[in-house]
């Protein structure tokens, strides 16, 4: 802390000289001392007799938070034990059993990012191209109600991907009532449970991101004497947290419902494909290391990538007229010698 303090204060005093009304103007329009003052601010205070350093809480959010002088675009992130600083690369590719799997579409984002954010960039460049697929397989980072909603809804596209399960107090128990148990009147907004009891309010609150959420309660004189009390609340009087639209509510427990069939797990092993695509880029192609400073040229690097990666699987397709397989381990290559020779 003491040698953050000593390093802040000779920052200040550097940036004091920069701009007295005595130093050349031309100075401050230098693009290092612009990075070195936005760092300086998102780290320390500006007291008359020091400069503490800031709290974490003090600090901008990871979207704005500088984390390199040298890239004053990149930004710190985490992805379960991952963490690194810099950006986010996402791979669309085909994957028809009888066509070769190329990849039809690559993005850079930032690295703090959500992954379901890009959904709709990612569909209005293939739909320019008239590259929309009926079916689009993605990860769970990629999927929620929103996205499942909006990408049918404006571009007839079905979202294929595991949603988060419902882990509300009502799913712990075979006897508790969920929300398939409750009538929702979307156009005249109450809800009737059960016991055939009215919902009391209707109303939209911020959820603990920010994003909007339904609040529908019940009279709590009539839930704490009714006798199905048990199985439908924990507490006095119900309350119900959905979704804020119909569209993404009813979207979001059709998936669910899909998510536990074998028709789903056997369309969305498809997608296994894509960990090989990714593998390739890392270790073939260097993906993860940046060539260069700044989000547009390593736009660049990954178009470059993904061309050079389509080349190798259309020499693939066309020497062997098959797609390209992802790589294998020495291990997956062993037990496939064991069972072809059995």
């Amino acid at each position: 802390m003491e040698l953050a303090e000593t390093i802040g204060a000779d920052g200040r005093r550097l940036l004091e000289e920069v701009y007295q009304e005595s130093s050349p103007p031309w100075l401050g329009e230098l693009d290092a001392i612009e990075t070195l003052r936005r760092v300086w601010v998102q780290h320390y205070h500006a007291h008359e007799q020091q400069t503490p350093w800031r709290a974490d809480d003090e600090r901008p959010p990871g979207a704005l938070l500088i984390t390199s002088p040298y890239d004053i675009e990149a930004r710190y992130s985490r992805k379960r034990s991952t963490d690194w600083t810099g950006y986010k690369v996402h791979f669309t590719e085909m994957c028809e059993d009888d066509e070769p799997h190329f990849m039809v579409e690559v993005m850079v984002t930032d690295a703090t990012t959500p992954d379901g954010s890009v959904l709709q960039e990612l569909h209005e460049n293939e739909a320019a191209r008239e590259l929309l697929p009926h079916q689009h397989l993605m990860d769970m980072g990629y999927v929620d109600a929103e996205v499942l909603a909006e990408s049918q809804r404006r571009y007839q596209v079905d979202i294929v991907g595991p949603v988060i399960p419902d882990t509300s107090w009502a799913s712990q128990a075979a006897d508790r009532f969920d929300h398939s148990d409750f009538h929702i009147d979307w156009q005249a907004k109450r809800v009737l449970c059960p016991a055939g009891q009215t919902s009391q309010d209707w109303g939209h609150i911020p959820d603990r991101h920010g994003k909007p959420r339904l609040r529908v309660r019940f009279p709590l004189p009539v839930c704490r004497a009714c006798s199905l009390q048990a199985h439908c609340t924990k507490t006095g009087a119900k309350v119900l947290i959905l979704r804020p639209d119909e569209q993404s509510y009813i979207a979001l427990q059709n998936a669910r419902k899909r998510q536990g069939t074998a028709e789903f797990r056997t369309l969305y092993a498809k997608r296994a494909g894509i960990e090989g695509t990714v593998a390739q880029a890392v270790r073939t192609c260097e993906m993860r290391r940046a060539r260069y400073i700044g989000i547009q040229k390593l736009r660049l690097q990954a178009f470059l990538t993904a061309t050079a990666m389509n080349v190798l699987r259309a020499c693939t397709w066309l020497a062997e007229g098959t797609p390209a397989s992802p790589p294998l381990s020495r291990f997956a290559k062993l037990m496939a010698s064991v069972k072809a020779a059995a």
